[in-house]
């Protein structure tokens, strides 16, 4: 099964009048007559007090925020409204819906470093307000600008909440009763030493928390994102990882290895450095039995550690390559998302994303 992602939309050009403002990247001043208001709907009204008239790519924090700081290397969940500069119309918008999306900022970095420099230099916090304008004769060339006309964009983006890429919390002393894992905040966990073929695999699958997370408990109707690496309990060997830079001990299994299903129904894929690697996602429809056992529970920010035996992971009959193997995984829990709100928020987004010649940002 080809691996499928959440749709980390790059925004199609991010606004909100509100307090502790100021900051931003290009012509600021030129967005300053943007006078914007929220309705009893939630929805954003604009007013466009004065034209817009600058002919290079321009952000203006509106509302600073009193949350989090965003983090270049961060999730952010975000609402975003699409606006006609010249006269304020509301083309479209997922305020009111309740339904963010979710952008990973290393690879905005990668596709548009004005909008990721716009959310990650100007000081913006979680609750933040920003425009960003892009006038039509500085949008970079695309297949769908190619048939049509390039227009001005104007958006309106409030980053609801931030998420680092890896776990993040109180780290927990392992009990010593499963395999031993070098475990640092932030960094890729590695098996310190494999049990070996003739090591007693337990009954069923065995877990603990190494990083105690502060985020909400998980939900059954959740999209979850997660870093994860796998290895085989005979011989520790890596076969599967989500984490930047790691990548399957066999060179064809790194390059996709089988079509059978990996932990999260993905295969693993490269990791270039110049390609920004994002968390993965999974529900418990397209996990291994094991990983919804140990993860049932556990908290947005948790790192867990666990065993799972071939019959709760890919057992002897399936076709997936690790059939029949026990395995040892160490799984970082980034975010979650219910599905339904997840859906609703990408909605919306992707008919914008290709005005601005950014096509391929998603993920296959």
């Amino acid at each position: 099964m080809s691996r499928k992602h959440l749709a980390l939309s790059l925004p199609a050009v991010l606004l909100l009048a509100g307090c502790g403002g100021g900051d931003g990247i290009g012509d600021s001043s030129a967005l300053e007559g943007l006078d914007v208001h929220m309705t009893e709907e939630g929805a954003p009204e604009v007013v466009v007090k004065d034209a817009i008239e600058t002919e290079e790519r321009s952000s203006l924090v509106l509302d600073a925020g009193d949350g989090a700081e965003v983090e270049g290397d961060h999730l952010i969940e975000f609402s975003q409204a699409s606006v006609d500069p010249s006269s304020g119309s509301v083309q479209q918008e997922n305020f009111s819906s309740g339904a963010p999306g979710m952008l990973y900022l290393p690879e905005l970095k990668a596709g548009d470093e004005f909008s990721y420099k716009s959310l990650t230099e100007t000081g913006l916090k979680v609750g933040g307000e920003i425009a960003l304008y892009v006038p039509a004769e500085a949008q970079s060339g695309g297949q769908q600008q190619m048939m049509q006309q390039p227009t001005d964009q104007l958006s309106v983006l409030r980053v609801e909440d931030t998420f680092p890429d890896h776990a993040s919390g109180e780290e927990v002393e392992q009990s010593g009763d499963l395999p031993a894992v070098e475990s640092t905040e932030g960094e890729a966990p590695e098996l310190v030493e494999a049990p070996g073929e003739d090591a007693e695999v337990p009954e069923s699958t065995q877990s603990e928390v190494l990083i105690q997370g502060d985020g909400e408990e998980i939900a059954d109707d959740q999209v979850m994102l997660a870093r994860y690496t796998g290895w085989t309990w005979s011989d520790g060997e890596v076969f599967d990882s989500s984490w930047p830079g790691v990548s399957a001990s066999s060179e064809e299994e790194s390059e996709g290895g089988s079509e059978g299903e990996s932990p999260s129904a993905s295969a693993a894929e490269d990791s270039g450095e110049e390609t920004p690697q994002r968390p993965y996602q999974f529900t418990w429809d397209t996990s291994i039995t094991g990983w919804e056992e140990a993860l049932t529970g556990k908290h947005v920010g948790d790192r867990v550690l666990m065993v799972v035996p071939a019959a709760e992971a890919y057992p002897e009959d399936s076709e997936h390559e690790m059939a029949g193997e026990d395995l040892i995984f160490v799984v970082d829990l980034v975010a979650a998302v219910p599905q339904e709100d997840l859906q609703q928020g990408q909605q919306g987004q992707q008919g914008q994303q290709g005005q601005q010649g950014q096509q391929g940002q998603q993920g296959q």
